[in-house]
């Protein structure tokens, strides 16, 4: 039940962030001019160069307070936040001078056109102070977590964005449009989210105070050391997911770069979406854990990876059955030559992603040193071959794009399901039978979107709904007679006999 209210917590704040994107992009881009819009994203990228030192901290936070809550040991997780909240703030106070730095010598490290300088090094001042108050919040994302009310967390995020949208409107509307406006519009989101992650702790978890008797070195040195091998992994991360726009402006140019920022935001999106997902398994995965109840953690496991590719094959060959009417319809005639992109995009990352519950299962066993130094190697290999495929092979946006799904593929679907059934001490196969029903409907999918494209012409935004709508439909047929288990189907069913019951009522 609580899996239910989450994840359509959860789908909402995705679905409510896939319409804002819709909207507000071809707004951004009209308003800024594509060249301007690829620094919005840009500048954000450079910030998140610096979670390779917050994420020490940050990542691991979690982890430790919910095991030692679930264990009973309420002193031990008080202690964990206590430490998190005070080291937090000092790094962020350290942090302060290479932030300023960063905006000063941006110029230095990318391609800026003269009359953007200003804005770009402005939204990354304004940008910094977003990226220390999340940091700094980041700790009492631990109640909502422990307490597997991850509905909380989606409930706050959709507020957040909001916000964000109504302020970029606002000041758009009063000012001459800047790309630090868009910056300052998150900032004012993220505060307010501040608050009422803060007022959700309080309720959640009553039996916390912040005692200076709990500080101990001892006690940070342990989230620190558990956090050190996520700060390699970050770098792994932000090899993997925040180079492709800086080789896009220093190998091809800030035009390119802004036409790709443009149509990369929904492979983000998706990616996003799997991350959310993936994280509403990890409570009882790491419940499992601290119950030493390993059968039950591999099999909830095997059936996270099944679920979840299920849930993101349908967006994923939407994305790409659908690239070309898409972009024609939402970005212009001029993006329709670059769909291919999202061809890419949507194949790799159906099968990719599918496979990220099981990075909580390394996390609970605290077994991160593998996995960190793999996403590392494998962060390396894609900036060689982005910058390679693109400029040395000429092949442009699309090297960049094959350079990410190699990597990609590489990492989450080899290796990670081979280094946690190494871990977990079972056979090597077992966490890949999930994979097969998914990547089937996928590609059933997939291939009715080509059919309704050979039947009619998409060319507005209601004949593009309704081909989504139709494909979903199919899509879900198909995936509840031959993709689903007879246990899985007659759980649905009874659920939708108790749902309709209750209309009834």
């Amino acid at each position: 039940m609580k899996f239910t209210i989450n994840f359509s917590a959860n789908l909402t704040a995705f679905l409510l962030s896939v319409f804002l994107s819709v909207w507000m992009t071809p707004f951004i881009v009209k308003t800024l001019g594509v060249e301007a819009f690829g620094f919005v994203n840009l500048t954000q990228n450079v910030i998140n160069y610096f979670s390779i030192i917050t994420v020490a901290l940050s990542s691991v936070v979690v982890r430790f307070f919910s095991v030692a809550a679930h264990r009973g040991e309420q002193e031990k997780a008080n202690a964990y936040i206590s430490n998190y909240l005070a080291a937090s703030v000092l790094i962020s106070l350290l942090l302060l001078l290479p932030l300023m730095s960063a905006a000063f010598f941006i110029d230095r490290v990318m391609n800026v056109p003269q009359d953007l300088l200003a804005d770009v090094r402005l939204s990354i001042l304004i940008g910094s102070l977003l990226f220390l108050l999340t940091f700094l919040m980041a700790g009492f994302g631990a109640a909502p977590f422990y307490a597997n009310k991850l509905y909380i967390t989606s409930s706050i995020q959709a507020v957040q964005m909001l916000i964000r949208v109504l302020c970029v409107l606002a000041l758009f509307a009063c000012f001459t449009p800047k790309i630090w406006q868009i910056q300052l519009a998150a900032l004012a989101g993220a505060v307010i989210a501040s608050i009422l992650s803060f007022h959700f702790f309080r309720k959640l978890i009553p039996w916390f105070s912040f005692k200076l008797k709990d500080l101990s070195f001892r006690v940070s040195k342990e989230l620190f050391q558990a956090g050190t091998w996520n700060s390699v992994n970050q770098i792994g991360v932000l090899l993997f997911l925040q180079i492709d726009l800086l080789t896009a402006n220093l190998v091809l140019g800030a035009s390119e770069a802004g036409k790709y920022a443009a149509i990369i935001q929904f492979p983000l999106l998706l990616r996003s979406l799997a991350g959310t997902v993936a994280s509403l398994f990890a409570p009882v995965i790491t419940s499992y854990y601290s119950k030493g109840d390993m059968d039950g953690l591999v099999k909830y496991a095997n059936q996270a990876v099944r679920l979840n590719g299920l849930l993101l094959a349908l967006p994923a060959a939407l994305l790409g059955g659908l690239a070309g009417p898409f972009l024609t319809i939402w970005l212009g005639s001029s993006f329709s030559s670059v769909a291919p992109l999202l061809y890419i995009h949507a194949g790799y990352l159906a099968v990719s992603l599918a496979f990220m519950p099981l990075f909580y299962i390394w996390t609970a066993f605290n077994q991160q040193k593998t996995p960190a130094l793999v996403t590392l190697l494998l962060g390396a290999v894609n900036v060689v071959l982005a910058v390679t495929l693109s400029g040395p092979a000429h092949l442009g946006l699309y090297g960049i794009t094959l350079a990410g799904a190699i990597s990609l593929v590489l990492k989450n679907v080899i290796f990670t399901p081979l280094y946690v059934s190494r871990i977990t001490g079972y056979k090597k196969h077992v966490f890949f039978t999930g994979m097969f029903g998914p990547v089937f409907a996928a590609l059933f999918a997939w291939a009715v979107c080509e059919a309704i494209q050979l039947c009619i012409t998409i060319e507005s935004w209601t004949s593009l709904i309704a081909a989504g709508a139709a494909v979903s439909c199919c899509y879900a047929v198909f995936a509840f007679m031959l993709v689903c288990t007879k246990e899985e189907r007659q759980m649905v069913l009874k659920r939708f006999r108790k749902t309709k019951g209750a209309v009834n009522i």
